[in-house]
Order: structure tokens, then sequence, then C-alpha cells
């Protein structure tokens, strides 16, 4: 499956500068990088003549400050898919159940090991796990894979939701690797979270990243929670210069940018309110109500998506099929949220698209 972001791609397909492409296809911040975090980059230049950090240390101390977890339960990576191989290569399961429709990431990297099999999520209105369904399946060496909040339908769900079944799960021997790439732009992620538990729980894994709340997907940074064992033997099979002196940098100052994650916070309410009252009430369109900076809409039937696509495209302006999501069908897109003027923008057109077909 191909991802969403390939500004290159679609510039070069449409024959535009790569300013002129309106990229709603990724789901980074349109208020980032921080300022803080470019500053932290400008004075880190001089360190490109050393190899970075081997041990993350200053990083470390200030994403386990903020999660209040000890340091030794951190490891950092090349972006969350870097972190994903790693727990992968370190636990080795035969058997992977990825909750879906979900990132085709986890698919590839479980295949990788040994099998991946998809259990589907219950999507109607909204979104569901099919928690109960499925305890008779899992096998002690099994891993269990959910993105929370998931992607691409922008639903979350609370810790109360999931966390006694996780907990069983891990207690019996099985692997639980929980993807929160999203995660800092809830309100409460506090409740969300199960970082604190990733901390000091055997076999409860979870994966963040700086690159969509801070928009440096060109620089890449993320981090794992595991327990100190299971981090120790992580580092000791890993490529120690994988994550560059600037992305350490950079990610540092940012996740210490308080004031930017909450300027985001106020900015995605806003904006997601916009789109509830734009595309949420548009009688042929469903919005599944989103908790990100993106939301996944269905139409009527994939021909729509087709000439919507077809026609956003000549104007510059890109979103993302989701066909090829394990469960979803022609009918999906997924769209990321911009700032007011591109959602206007974006909207304007839709609408115009959509009074035009017969």
């Amino acid at each position: 499956m191909k991802h969403g972001g390939r500004v290159y791609e679609y510039a070069a397909a449409t024959g535009r500068k790569l300013a002129d492409v309106l990229d709603f296809s990724a789901n980074i911040n349109p208020l980032g990088p921080p300022e803080s975090a470019m500053e932290a980059l400008l004075s880190a230049l001089p360190l490109i003549r050393h190899y970075p950090d081997a041990r993350h240390t200053a990083i470390k101390h200030v994403i386990a400050g903020a999660n209040g977890i000890p340091a030794d339960s951190l490891f950092c990576g090349n972006g969350a898919i870097e972190v994903l191989e790693l727990i992968f290569r370190a636990i080795q399961p035969k058997r992977t159940f990825v909750f879906s429709p979900a990132f085709s990431e986890y698919e590839r990297i479980a295949r990788l090991y040994g099998s991946s099999e998809q259990i589907p999520l219950d999507i109607q209105e909204t979104v569901r796990l099919p928690l109960d369904r499925f305890n008779r399946r899992l096998q002690a060496g099994d891993a269990v894979v959910l993105n929370n909040p998931h992607n691409p339908s922008g639903v979350y769900w609370a810790k109360s939701d999931w966390m006694k079944h996780f907990t069983m799960w891990a207690e019996a021997g099985v692997f639980i690797l929980i993807d929160e790439s999203f995660i800092d732009f809830l309100p409460n992620p506090e409740d969300v979270s199960a970082v604190g538990e990733a901390a000091c729980r055997k076999r409860i894994f979870v994966i963040q990243s700086a690159t969509k709340i801070f928009s440096i997907p060109g620089l890449r940074f993320g981090f794992g929670v595991a327990v100190p064992e299971m981090v120790d033997r992580i580092e000791q099979t890993r490529d120690s210069w994988s994550v560059n002196a600037l992305a350490l940098a950079a990610a540092s100052a940012a996740y210490q940018d308080h004031a930017f994650i909450d300027r985001t916070r106020g900015w995605l309410r806003e904006e997601q309110s916009f789109i509830r009252k734009t595309w949420g009430s548009h009688e042929d369109i469903h919005v599944y109500p989103t908790s990100v900076n993106f939301f996944l809409a269905r139409f009527l039937n994939g021909d729509i998506c087709d000439e919507l696509e077809r026609g956003l495209q000549s104007n510059g302006m890109f979103v993302r099929r989701c066909s090829q999501f394990t469960g979803l069908g022609r009918e999906y897109l997924r769209i990321a949220i911009k700032t007011r003027a591109d959602n206007e923008r974006l909207w304007r057109e839709v609408s115009r698209l959509l009074d035009l077909r017969p």
C-alpha cells in the first residue's frame, strides 16, 4: 500500500512546484515545526561533525520527566516505524494479530517475522473494538497490534475500554504493541496512553512519534516504552547511530514546548468544529467522530470518490484513498485537517464537485 504524503510524486505528476501542492493525504500538524525546534536545529548544526549520542540521554530525560516514567524504560528510533521494527526483532512473534483497518506497516513488519492476521474492527457509525470475541484465539508468544488513536478513523479508546483485556493477555504470555503516534493531539492523553503501564508491565509496549505533532517527517523521531529488561535487549541488537543529532535536538526542544502543544490543541478544536459543520452536515457523507488531526469520510459509493479525487488533483489537492486499507472500500477517504484557509478551500472544491455530480 502506498502511504500518503508523497508530495514529490504529486508535484511531478501534476507539473506543479512542491509549494503549490496542497497535501491532505498526510496527517501533519500545519502549525509546525515549532520555533523552538527550528532554533534547536540551528544550534545543533555544529554537532553533525560528531556521531550522535547513541544513549539518547538528553531526550530520554525530557520524555521520562513529561510522562512520569523511568528513563531506562525508553528507547529511541528513526521514526515510529523503526521503533516498531526494533520491538518485533526483540520479541520474534510467530503470529501477529492486527486490529484493522490499520497502518500497513504493521502487517508488513509482522510478515517478516512470521504471519499477520487481521482482526476486523466493528465499523458502523463509529469504530468499536471486538475484544471479547478475540480472547480464545490468542496463545503465548503471539503479538497483538493496536493503534490508538486509530488511523484511519481518528477514533480513540480510553484505557477503561481495553486495559483489562490487554493486561490479561500480557499475563498469559501475549505481546501487546500499542502505537500512539497521534496521542499528543488529544486534550486528555493521560486517559488514553498506556505509557505508564508499558514502563512496568512485561510484554506491553508503546510506540510514540514526534513526526505528526511537531511536523518533522523529514527529520524523523520516535520512541518506545517497555520494561527496562526489554529495553536492554532491544539496545543490544540495533544500529546505535540511527537517530541523528539534529533529530535528537529538535525533538528534545519540541517536547518541552508546552505552549506549542496547547496552541495545537486549541487550533484542532476549532477545525474539528468546522469539519462537523461542513463535511458532517452533508447528507451523502458520513464523517466518523475524529479526535485527532484527520478524519475518515464514507461516501455513497466509490464512483463519487473517484470523481472527487480526479477533480481535486486537477487543482493540486490530494487526499488519501482508503480502498487498500483492510475492511475499507473505494467509498472511503481519509483527509488531514489543515489551516482554516486550506480547509475552506478544500470544502469549497468538494462542494462544487458534488454539486456537479449527475
